[in-house]
């Protein structure tokens, strides 16, 4: 967060008088010496606001298995790859998502084993001449705690993705994908690795699409790392973004030094047949959670700045939350189709506030000079927004024709 800082004026006048000394016979007075003139020191200027957008914030979408990067100064080459091993089969039973294309043997119904080939995941570090610094290999089985051991086994093994590499947190920080072959259905695993090759940390990180966050696995400038499912900070233990009984929507940092959560409280419940086959499946909110706030600002402490209450998220293959940044206002707009948007300031997002649509005026042309035009989406609904400068919650709106 930055904080605006006021200028000191210092003004500085030095008057000096003398007087010549008188002769003998005659007294004359010297003028007075001119005043200096005024010396003004400058006030310092307040730096510019932060205008990122934080929220946007992703990562690239193309990734390198072989990188050169700086330590402490200097170039280091980074390679990376994964290998399947198919005369050593893995086997092991599934809690049910792996299904029986990928059965261990014709007993699938009974006894529920899938089978996939040993995988190898190496990461090799090297200087920029080709001496060697670190090689960590990893397997199937180092990733089971964290991804489910059935997902892991049948997975093909893919190379880590490199984040970057992050004094501040102790090392190097990837990004690993496990999946169920030819299905939309798996998850991410972060871990960090020091130079020596040892795991610092090694977590759940997002999910491929049913259930995923909108979430990057991402960097804040003071040391702070969002991996979706924890928040990683210098020093200090992680702070788990996860709640019991409830998916977590989105995790971005808003600043600096704020970042924002999204929950949809409740979870799955399957009913059963009469005959105790699995018949249905819908979410189900637990009594007394619908009305209560699922939307939280947070410092890096962890610490809880404001909490509102937002439905303005959509699921379908994944969560996304609908949002606009406005570089003049230096304001994040969040839509709600049923409600309206919710503002968090990019200064002080912890100063947020909720503008209903009855609250708005329905725009008639012209577009004033004060008036910053932006759009925004969600679902097959788009709006044209016009936010006062001054005044990001002067707002006037209209519903436009969606795109395509």
């Amino acid at each position: 967060m930055h904080s605006s800082v006021r200028g000191l004026l210092i003004l500085a006048v030095s008057v000096f008088a003398a007087c010549q000394p008188a002769t003998p016979t005659e007294q004359v007075a010297t003028p007075p010496t001119a005043p200096n003139p005024v010396e003004t020191v400058a006030a310092p200027v307040s730096p510019a606001p932060n205008t990122t957008d934080w929220l946007s914030r992703a990562l690239p979408e193309k990734a390198t298995t072989d990188t050169t990067f700086l330590i402490d100064g200097k170039p280091y080459r980074l390679r990376l790859s994964a290998t399947a091993d198919s005369a050593h089969m893995l086997r092991i039973a599934t809690d049910g998502i792996v299904g029986p294309a990928l059965a261990a043997d014709s007993n699938f119904a009974r006894n529920q084993l899938v089978t996939g080939p040993a995988g190898y995941y190496r990461i090799a570090l090297t200087t920029a001449a080709g001496q060697p610094v670190m090689r960590k290999e990893f397997r199937k089985p180092d990733f089971y705690q964290v991804a489910g051991a059935d997902i892991v086994v049948v997975s093909e093994p893919t190379p880590p993705r490199f984040l970057g590499y992050y004094p501040e947190l102790g090392g190097l920080a990837f990004w690993q994908e496990v999946g169920i072959p030819g299905s939309d259905v798996g998850s991410y695993i972060f871990y960090l690795l020091n130079r020596q090759g040892k795991v610092l940390e090694m977590s759940s990180g997002n999910q491929f699409a049913e259930g995923r966050a909108d979430c990057d696995p991402l960097p804040a400038p003071r040391g702070a790392f969002i991996t979706c499912g924890k928040l990683l900070r210098p020093g200090r233990p992680p702070l788990p973004l996860q709640k019991p009984h409830a998916d977590l929507v989105l995790a971005r940092f808003l600043s600096d030094s704020t970042l924002l959560t999204i929950y949809q409280y409740g979870e799955y419940v399957v009913t059963n047949d009469s005959l105790g086959n699995p018949e249905s499946m819908e979410w189900q909110v637990p009594p007394g959670m619908q009305s209560q706030p699922n939307a939280f600002v947070l410092n890096l402490g962890g610490r809880k700045l404001a909490q509102f209450r937002y439905q303005g998220f959509a699921s379908n293959l994944g969560y996304f939350v609908p949002r606009a940044y406005v570089v003049a206002t230096n304001t994040y707009y969040l839509l709600d189709l049923e409600r309206g948007l919710r503002l968090l300031p990019g200064q002080n997002p912890a100063a947020t506030q909720e503008v209903k649509f009855r609250q708005m005026t329905r725009f008639q042309p012209p577009a004033r000079p004060s008036e910053i035009r932006f759009f925004m989406e969600a679902e097959d609904a788009r709006f044209e927004f016009y936010a006062e400068k001054d005044h990001p919650e002067r707002l006037r709106y209209r519903r436009v024709k969606a795109a395509g």
